[in-house]
């Protein structure tokens, strides 16, 4: 939890940039869980009393309800777009930390407004409103970035573009009516009061949320993560396992959206499945050397071995003057591949990821190796469910991790690749890759190795850095999920038969991972991953 001082700076900052004594009234009505959003709500609340005037809203607001929640949505593109051109700080804190609505108007009308990308996580609600509106209504926006400063001239503007508007529009688009009122997003913030238990500390009031339980499409992950193949790992703990869960990539999307982005992914990388496809080559001829071929003598039928025809002779055509080569059986091996499915690799990553993994599998079950592929990311962002709940029981000191794990099963060791393929589309879902808690992920992904029956185990993860959530960071300082995650690693490498490799996107593993290999671009994936599974299947030591 933050300190006094630090919720009192940024109120101080607040009121100094909206040049008033109360624009930070209602800053503790927020319901942020971390300090960087209340600083992106400390912001928006200083934009809002300087460059918002209720009267000129009221005004031109419209009557009709959705015209009216379109108009609104433009209004807040105004202010955060006035916010991100004003200061550079201001525009970090706002993009970093866009909110949990999924109005794809405001953000369109922001990017429109500033010049500047939306936050990727809001990209496919843009998208789809980019797409019901004509190309001359998107056009027009453009037309209002002048009269940003003067909200009367962008009101009338915006009053008529809203009701031509919101006949094209999907229902859920748009802010809901009247929310201007309601200065603040809702995600509580710090806002710090005494505690009756030590002076020196602070607690939030309390307010019940109402838990929601897991569909019956989902299996919760339980508490057992820390446990295997992880230990204590000095005390790291999750807050909350309530709203962990472990999810087949099928039941995240329908098949006609996973078939969809499946297409997209066979459009977008086909000039690059040449080069991994060769590469994936070289791993097969290294997996094929493995399974010698020797003869078998003394049999009824099969190839004349001219050797034994003068055996054959001498016993009266009792001898067995046959031979047949024979495959020696593979060692029975089993891989698995666990893939981040943080924000950070959304885009050009998660597709040639998907592009690799597929290759790779392929290969891996032609030479008789059974194949696991699992990501991992998070629910929600900025701790969701959990964090809310920490803080309606008032913030208790330490609370360990505070976000809801988001374990995917994209293809079980024992499924068959042509079925499991289709879920390799999620890969391009932007809007389910948050944030990455990577050492519960690979006790994860350990456990389920460690139930397998194969002689040889080998786990590869594929991470683009180190574990990253704020709301965990912020309750528990900077180091809890690398100490943890460096807790699990360890403890595999030392203890278990699963062999652990990384390979690391843009960033240095190997003071997690022994076995680490960095690569400088996403590019780099396949010929990394060539390397790391002819080392690991080629190591007798594996057997």
């Amino acid at each position: 939890m933050e300190s006094p001082r630090s919720v009192e700076a940024v109120s101080a900052c607040t009121r100094a940039l909206a040049a008033s004594p109360d624009a930070d009234a209602s800053l503790g009505t927020s319901e942020a869980a971390t300090l960087g959003g209340l600083r992106a709500d400390g912001d928006r609340l200083a934009v809002r009393h300087r460059f918002h005037d209720d009267a000129i809203q009221d005004r031109w607001q419209p009557a009709d309800a959705r015209a009216s929640a379109v108009f609104e949505s433009l209004e807040r593109a105004r202010l955060d777009a006035l916010g991100a051109a004003w200061l550079p700080g201001i525009a970090r804190n706002l993009l970093a930390h866009p909110g949990a609505d999924d109005d794809g108007v405001r953000w369109l009308a922001f990017e429109t407004f500033s010049n500047r990308r939306a936050p990727d996580v809001k990209a496919a609600s843009v998208g789809r409103v980019r797409a019901a509106l004509s190309a001359t209504m998107v056009d027009q926006l453009s037309a209002f970035a002048r009269h940003l400063a003067d909200q009367e001239r962008f009101t009338a503007a915006a009053a008529e573009w809203s009701a031509r508007a919101a006949a094209h529009l999907p229902p859920e688009a748009g802010a809901p009516a009247g929310s201007m009122r309601v200065s603040l997003p809702t995600r509580r913030i710090y806002r710090e009061l005494p505690s009756r238990g030590d002076p020196g500390k602070t607690r939030a009031p309390l307010a019940r949320r109402t838990a929601h339980t897991p569909d019956g499409s989902e299996q919760a992950a339980g508490g057992g993560h820390v446990e295997r193949g992880g230990g204590s790992s000095h005390g790291y703990r999750p807050f909350t396992t309530a709203y962990d869960r472990v999810v087949n990539a099928a039941a995240l999307a329908d098949r006609e959206e996973l078939a969809r982005l499946r297409a997209s992914l066979e459009t977008d990388l086909t000039s690059l499945r040449t080069i991994v496809s060769r590469l994936a080559k070289r791993l097969m001829r290294v997996l094929m050397a493995q399974q010698a071929r020797h003869w078998q003598f003394d049999l009824d039928e099969g190839l004349l071995d001219s050797s034994r025809l003068a055996r054959l002779v001498a016993r009266g055509g009792h001898a067995r003057p046959f031979k047949q080569e024979m495959d020696s059986s593979f060692p029975s091996t089993v891989v698995t591949l666990l893939i981040d499915h943080s924000g950070s690799m959304r885009g050009r990553p998660m597709q040639i990821a998907a592009l690799t993994v597929e290759v790779f599998v392929r290969v891996l079950e032609r030479c008789g190796v059974r194949c696991e592929v699992l990501g991992f990311t998070t629910r929600d962002w900025d701790g969701g469910e959990p964090a809310r709940e920490w803080a309606a029981r008032g913030y208790p000191d330490s609370p360990g991790r505070l976000n809801a794990l988001e374990h995917i099963v994209v293809k079980s060791a024992d499924v068959p690749w042509r079925r499991a393929r289709v879920g390799l589309g999620l890969f391009l879902r932007d809007e389910m890759l948050k944030e990455n808690i990577d050492g519960e992920a690979v006790a994860w992904a350990h456990a389920r190795l460690l139930a397998r029956s194969e002689r040889r185990r080998i786990l590869v993860v594929v991470s683009d850095g180190t574990p990253m959530d704020e709301a965990t960071f912020t309750a528990n300082g900077h180091e809890y999920l690398d100490r943890h995650l460096a807790d699990v690693v360890e403890d595999i490498e030392s203890r278990s038969p699963v062999k652990l490799a990384a390979i690391g996107i843009g960033h240095d593993v190997s003071r997690f991972y022994r076995n680490a290999t960095r690569i400088r671009r996403i590019d780099d994936l396949g010929p990394a991953l060539t390397a790391k599974l002819m080392a690991l299947l080629g190591d007798s030591s594996v057997r």
